[in-house]
This record gives structure tokens, sequence and C-alpha cells, in this order.
């Protein structure tokens, strides 16, 4: 059996660990240049905001509700996370497959069958009680089906927030009431085809024909198909291969005009990304730095420029005095960039590549 652990809310949980006085507030995360919500919690959806709409449009409503704000906080948001994955890694037998920031896939097989249930109530408890984090947890034969199983662990509070699918009675039970666009892997794009072909639930998607799902989508769709019937096609990688490459990068809140801001940001990203090397004991090759205005200026400008570091280094002075001089050669007087489409990105390869390739 296959689990799925699914932290609730997670940026708007993350910002309330610390403030037990908002804990019965609503509250919405930005995104960091506080264009876009990207996150937000129940009370802020039964409010009618509406995620990755922009914030401007919706900020009276925000108000009006007496929802809280927060600009984004990623490396809170990282922290917490790695906690989190940390004391799931220790209470299960076979480890876990960190999947996203806030879901990781668990290993249910070493346990016994009588005791899913009991167990999964147990990881919920112990992060709520160490991390304040409140955590749905989703077991079934497959993958997908753990994914289909949070539709349910949100939605029936009578679950509290565990969902076993053990049989295959249930998991299509629930599988006729899911949207066909809530399947992991299901995409806008897909969702349109099969709802083309009058395939409108998850339920609807299983019975698809292994044929008719190569004809129209390949064999991914096909082993989404099998999954949904029970059939385990995608194993829990509980050690996951380093990244190849690593990506840090941010929006800018205002205007940047001067080089000296631009250099600023470019070291911190290096920085971070130095600490993220480190972690996965991973040599940076080769370093790219991109500087882009917004294409609605009056004369939009991007470029990109990338530099070899014989031997590799993790070395976060190394790589930030590199990044200043990438960001110096590509500095153009007059250049702004903007808080909707300017950013900086720093690329890392990893070093189970050999720097000859670059």
């Amino acid at each position: 059996m296959i689990g799925l652990c699914d932290m609730r809310s997670f940026y708007c949980s993350c910002e309330k660990v610390f403030r037990p006085d908002i804990r019965d507030r609503g509250v919405v995360v930005t995104s960091n240049n506080d264009g876009v919500i990207v996150a937000l919690d129940d009370r802020a959806k039964a409010a009618g905001i509406r995620k990755f709409e922009p914030y401007f449009k919706q900020r009276q409503l925000i108000e009006r509700a007496g929802v809280l704000a927060f600009s984004s906080n990623y490396e809170l948001y990282g922290e917490v996370s790695g906690r989190i994955m940390a004391t799931l890694a220790e209470l299960v037998p076979n480890g876990i497959e960190v999947y996203s920031i806030d879901e990781c896939f668990v290993d249910f097989s070493a346990v016994p069958r009588a005791e899913l249930k009991t167990f999964a109530a147990m990881l919920r408890d112990t992060i709520w009680q160490q991390q304040g984090i409140k955590m749905g947890v989703s077991i079934a034969p497959t993958k997908t089906l753990a994914k289909l199983g949070q539709c349910a662990a949100k939605q029936y509070s009578q679950l509290e927030g565990v969902c076993v699918l053990e049989q295959a009675h249930q998991w299509q039970w629930l599988a006729a009431r899911v949207d066909v666009s809530e399947v992991w892997g299901v995409g806008r794009k897909l969702t349109k085809k099969l709802k083309a072909r009058a395939l409108g639930t998850a339920g609807d998607l299983a019975m698809m024909t292994q044929a008719d799902a190569r004809a129209l989508q390949g064999i991914t769709l096909a082993r989404t198909i099998r999954e949904l019937q029970g059939e385990p096609c995608i194993d829990v990688d509980s050690q996951p291969q380093p990244k190849q490459t690593i990506i840090s990068s941010r929006s800018f809140g205002q205007k940047q005009t001067s080089l000296k801001s631009l250099q600023e940001a470019v070291s911190h990203y290096a920085v971070r990304a130095g600490e993220k090397l480190r972690a996965q004991s991973s040599l940076c090759f080769r370093l790219s730095v991109c500087l882009q205005t917004s294409t609605h200026d009056a004369q939009p400008y991007a470029d990109e420029l990338s530099v070899s570091l014989p031997g590799g280094t993790a070395d976060s002075r190394a790589l930030s005095r590199a990044s200043v001089a990438l960001v110096a050669t590509l500095y153009r007087p007059g250049c702004t960039c903007t808080p909707r489409l300017g950013w900086l990105c720093t690329t890392f390869a990893h070093s189970s590549w050999p720097s000859e390739i670059y």
C-alpha cells in the first residue's frame, strides 16, 4: 500500500505556526512581488477569494472579509517542510519520497493492513503536535489512487483527514464522484480532450480502454488508467536522485534600474543555490545568469551569460563572485526590471556530469 501525506494550505499554515493569534483568521499568501495570490486557506476560499488571480483586483474583498495577506517567505516554507519530511522519514519503516514542498509519498508495505488507519492517524497527529501543521493522509494500492484519496480526506470531515482505500468498490465509489481534472497527471488540455469524449469523472477515465488511451495520450495515460484500476505502475522512490540542475530566482517587488541592486539580488541567489548544492553533496561546473526586462518596455532587453568553473565548486563565495561579474557584463544602463517579468536565474549543473560536456 502507498500513502500520500499532504500538508493543508501549507504556505498559509506556515504563516500561522508562529502566530497563534491568527489561527482562526483567513490567510492568503501572495507571490514574491505581491502580484498574485499563490495560496489561500479554507476561510479565504469561503470568502470568495481566488487563487492565481491578481492581488490588486481582490484587495478590497480581502480587507472586507478580514483576511490577512502575507508576502511569500519561501525560506520559511522550505525550513518547515524540511522538518516535517525529516520527522516522517524517521517514523516510516520503508522511507518516504518527497514529491513537493508540501507532499510526500509513503511506503506502507511494512504496516499491517489492520493498522493502516491507526498508523496514518499517528503520523497526522505527530506532525500537528510537533510542527503545528495540519496534514491529510490517504492510502491506496497505487500512487494515483492515493492522490485521489486526498479528495475524500479534504471533503469528508468524518474521515478526520485519513482516507484508506483498500477495496476496489471504495476507490470506484470515490472515482465516480471526482472530476477527471483532479486525477494525478491530467492537465487542462487533456481534461478538455477527455470531457469532449464524455469522460467527466475519474471513474469514467478508469473505464477507458488501453488502446484508446494510447491513441489519445500515449503510454502515460495508459499507465494512469491502470493505476486507477488498482494496478501499481509507479513505485515509491525513497532515495531520489540528486538534481541535475538547481535554479534560484525571484521577481522584484519594485522596478530595478541600478547595477548594485541587481548584483545584490544575484549574490543572494547564488548563496541560496550553494546551500542546495552542499545539501545534496554536489558541485557546480557551469553557472548561468539571465537578465530580462518587461516585453512592454520601449526597448525590451534580455540576455544570458555562462561561465565554466573548472573542477567544480559548492562554495557560495565563489558562486557569488562569478554571478556578480556576469551581471556587470549583462547590465545595460536605463534598462528596467519590472515586478511582473523581471527576473534573475542562476543555474547549476550537477557534479555527476563531466565538465567536458559543457
